[in-house]
């Protein structure tokens, strides 16, 4: 294991014995210890706050909207990205009132139908199911063993979201459905930070964000879910023991290095990202200035 990796393995080891011993083993002090590693961001300034889904948030940013490397600033309320939407009552009246119109799930069969997304009137459901599989649940277990192989699995996905072909078609034609619809829209996947991530950080670097931000904004997973990163550690620590949480605590959050495999791994096969995105995803000079035109005011 690296230095980066050990480190990163250390600060959450620490907030899981934290856990351990001052809340009985309770997430939520795993949390706090974990979320720490990753994240530089300071307090999370909420324009949208959900009860059940809290890593839905705009693609644009909460608080002042993003800029581009030209200065010029993103729409507010045209996409949103967003872990898995299970909404309770309340959620669902704030989500009425944003209007969407298209709603992109990027999940296995196997994570809709443990857990299926609310329904939304107005909007139309679309799956794109990003990885190809027909569940992610024999890697979540693997991943329950040990902390590094869940750390070294962790960099495999990314790597695989980035350049596998599938991903890759899949990915391009839910960039081109998004240039093409009209209304406010959302992607989800489950936690809302993996495929989900790579695709916003894939949207942010066609509308010019610089690489700076769009990797600011991935890691602020870990701040918008802390409570679920909580139930998550403790659902794992009901269900199979305090060590397989341990070893599954790596995945609850995101990591900056995993974001730059994604990065590094497109543009070593294409050249750029620009590249990738053009070839890679098939998404053509006209597409990629229609998102613009979306994206940016």
């Amino acid at each position: 294991m690296n230095k980066k990796l050990s480190k990163i393995f250390g600060v959450l080891l620490a907030g899981s014995v934290l856990a351990c011993s001052a809340l009985g083993v309770s997430g939520l002090a795993y949390a706090q210890g974990a979320s720490q590693a990753p994240s530089q961001s300071g307090a999370v300034k909420r324009n949208i706050v959900l009860d059940k889904a809290d890593n839905f948030r705009d693609l644009a940013g909460d608080g002042e909207a993003y800029k581009t490397k030209e200065g010029r600033v993103l729409n507010k309320g045209i996409v949103f990205r967003s872990n898995a939407l299970e909404l309770s009552e309340q959620d669902q009246k704030k989500i009425a009132d944003l209007n969407l119109r298209n709603i992109y799930d990027l999940r296995t069969p196997g994570e809709i139908k443990l857990n299926p997304d609310s329904p939304i009137p107005g909007a139309q459901w679309e799956n794109r199911n990003l990885l190809g599989w027909d569940d992610v649940e024999s890697v979540r277990t693997g991943f329950t063993e040990r902390p590094e192989k869940t750390l070294a699995g962790a960099e495999e996905i990314y790597r695989l979201i980035s350049n596998d072909q599938h991903a890759r078609q899949e990915i391009g034609t839910l960039l081109r459905s998004i240039a093409d619809s009209d209304g406010a829209q959302v992607f989800h996947c489950s936690g809302g930070k993996d495929r989900t991530g790579w695709v916003s950080a894939i949207l942010l670097h066609i509308a010019g964000v610089p690489r700076d931000v769009i990797v600011q904004d991935f890691l602020l997973s870990n701040d918008y879910s802390v409570m679920s990163i909580k139930q998550s550690f403790d659902k794992t620590v009901d269900k199979k023991g305090v060590q397989a949480a341990l070893a599954f605590a790596p995945f609850m959050g995101v990591q900056e290095n995993w974001i730059e495999i994604s990065f590094a791994e497109a543009e070593k096969n294409f050249g750029s990202m620009d590249e990738y995105v053009t070839k890679g995803l098939n998404v053509s000079s006209e597409y990629q200035q229609k998102i613009k035109d979306k994206l940016l005011k």
